[in-house]
């Protein structure tokens, strides 16, 4: 922050409703006499000054050279709001603003600058058990299979079957080849996940769908009620349940309640519960696909429903995913929280603040997101250097965000919708602009067209062919692929392990992105990473539960970061980077095995006590 450094801002946020936001800012005495100083404040919708804060002078906290000015305020109504501050400096009027580009306040001068953000919302309270864990998604089909009914077998490919990428005879793309793994499959690798972590860190299993679905993938749910029959029955889910907590372990459900597929006997049955074009007739669907019918939210029937899905879920989950949140309406998100009385993560992509101003984070809805905002930053400062997004998107979640809602958000670096992590950081039609809302929206690039149309077959035929990376850029991949893994276990949130990232699984989008755990070729030096990392995290608890992160200092080479009495220092860069400005004691993590103390070598990353 090297520009305009005698001008600074300092408030608190998010805040509950009814307590005091604190306002302060310092401003140098050589700008000459101030008065008059009062933050503007706006929801969104509003004129700036509908809440307005008088801010007066200091004297403990102003210095010789620094005017301190102090005030607060409180909201009424939960909600995003910007302000800005103005004063009088020797009786002229002036506005301070913030210069999001060198990430400082400034006298705005006429210039158009952004204002600064705070969040207001009820009283939030997650389970304790998610602050400071390690999530471990599990695509059940191609985990792990054990005891499969003879009757499942002939359904199923063997397991080092390479994904079905290509169309079906008649011209259609169908997601049916099924490996046949299932829960019970799971319950005999819970040894395996647990030991990535030792066991003092909850782990928090994050399963796929596994309900009654014509799909391998299940996202179209047939029966709401049934486990699909491959995968077992409640009795397994009720098993999994019980030896999971035996071993420090908790259990959440990816459930859809946008849609259904349009196999669902309720379509028929039921059909007031479904959103219709012609009544009866033509459905309306999800994004177009015609095997995923949209739910008609405002249906008593769906309500009703919907509440008696819940139940049965609450019986053997501790919480659940929600598919698609942010296609669900406020009143239902409102609904499943009082039926639900569980933790609820909702698939928001976007910031759950501002992304769409919705009231993801009033307190009355999701508990927490997956933070996928979190893996964008990570993404374009690893592989590019944009150490600009990445402080504007990280500063501003951890601004905005509720602390029990960060906390529980889980940073998903890869899933079962993106590329594995090293086919991203290394791989071809990545892109770091601006038209590109993630790094892997490789399908906008139009090297894929075809007389202007995306041409699926050819991006699908180039994904095969290039599933592995090239030997020639492996060592970056795994020197990447460290630094990334180390921000993903070390940024506010809990890290999110698709599984077999710890297994060097690599591959494009789906399917690629979901082939069968490879059993008999674990990448030790990945697996290792990853262990490695669970057992940091472990041993400072206390620190990764709470939310407590500051940026020190960021550049195209370097990052500095502090959480309570930890100093994280990252070398994302080929060359060898000084630590002379630094008082380096106790090392507590180095991410590769160090020689000199004041001097971090290529693709690095030390902590040391502060």
């Amino acid at each position: 922050m090297k520009v305009n450094q005698k001008i600074f801002v300092h408030y608190s946020s998010p805040n509950i409703l009814g307590e005091k936001m604190d306002i302060t800012l310092s401003i140098s005495n050589d700008l000459g006499f101030v008065s008059d100083v009062t933050a503007l404040f706006n929801r969104r919708g509003e004129q700036p000054g509908t809440v307005k804060c008088s801010l007066t002078y200091d004297a403990e906290k102003s210095t010789e050279t620094q005017s301190a000015f102090v005030g607060t305020v409180s909201f009424a109504t939960p909600g995003y709001r910007t302000f800005y501050i103005t004063l009088k400096i020797n009786g002229l009027e002036e506005e301070i603003k913030y210069d999001a580009d060198n990430d400082c306040a400034v006298i705005a001068e006429g210039r158009e600058l952004p204002f600064w953000e705070c969040f207001s919302h009820y009283r939030f309270n997650t389970p304790e058990w998610i602050k400071g864990a390690v999530m471990y998604q599990i695509f059940v089909d191609t985990f792990y299979s054990s005891e499969l009914p003879e009757e499942f077998k002939a359904q199923t490919v063997s397991w080092n079957t390479f994904p079905k990428w290509r169309r079906d005879p008649d011209g259609e793309f169908r997601n049916n080849q099924r490996y046949g793994g299932n829960i019970k499959g799971i319950i005999k690798k819970l040894p395996y996940i647990r030991s990535l972590v030792p066991e003092e860190t909850t782990i928090v299993l994050y399963l796929t769908p596994i309900l009654k679905s014509p799909s391998q993938n299940g996202y179209d749910t047939s029966d709401y009620e049934k486990v699909h029959e491959m995968f077992g029955d409640w009795e397994d889910v009720e098993t999994l349940r019980n030896e999971a907590h035996k071993c420090n372990m908790k259990i959440i459900l990816d459930v859809v309640l946008n849609h259904s597929s349009n196999e669902n006997p309720l379509l028929k049955d039921d059909p007031e519960m479904y959103s219709w074009q012609h009544k009866y007739t033509v459905p309306n669907c999800w994004w177009g696909y015609k095997s995923l019918v949209e739910f008609n939210k405002n249906s008593p029937r769906y309500m009703e429903n919907l509440k008696k899905w819940l139940n049965l879920y609450a019986q053997y989950f501790d919480g659940i995913r929600l598919d698609v949140a942010d296609n669900l309406p406020d009143f239902i998100l409102k609904a499943i929280r009082i039926t639900f009385k569980k933790l609820i993560i909702g698939e928001v992509w976007k910031n759950a603040v501002t992304g769409e101003y919705r009231e993801f984070f009033f307190g009355d809805e999701l508990d927490s997101v997956m933070n996928y905002q979190f893996a964008i930053a990570i993404y374009r400062y690893i592989r590019w250097g944009n150490y600009r997004n990445f402080r504007h998107i990280v500063k501003k979640i951890c601004k905005l965000y509720p602390k029990e809602a960060l906390v529980a958000s889980p940073i998903f670096c890869t899933s079962h919708d993106i590329p594995r992590m090293m086919n991203i950081l290394v791989g071809d039609f990545m892109k770091e602009e601006i038209e590109y809302e993630t790094p892997w929206d490789m399908e906008k690039n139009e090297f894929w067209y075809t007389y202007g149309q995306f041409d699926t077959d050819k991006f699908r035929k180039w994904e095969f062919e290039h599933d592995k990376i090239p030997d020639e850029k492996m060592e970056l991949a795994y020197d990447l692929q460290g630094l990334a893994v180390f921000l993903q276990y070390t940024l506010p949130g809990l890290p999110s392990i698709f599984a077999a990232d710890e297994a060097g699984m690599m591959g494009y989008k789906d399917p690629m992105n979901r082939k069968p755990f490879p059993w008999d070729n674990i990448n030790q030096r990945c697996f290792e990473l990853y262990r490695r990392l669970g057992i940091f995290r472990n041993e400072h608890q206390d620190v990764f539960s709470d939310m407590d992160f500051k940026i020190l200092e960021i550049d195209e080479s370097k990052l500095v970061y502090q959480r309570n009495d930890l100093i994280f220092v990252l070398n994302r860069t080929s060359n060898y980077i000084p630590l002379w400005e630094f008082t380096v004691n106790e090392v507590v993590f180095s991410l590769k095995e160090t020689e000199e103390k004041y001097v971090l070598s290529p693709y690095n990353a030390i902590v040391f006590k502060a």
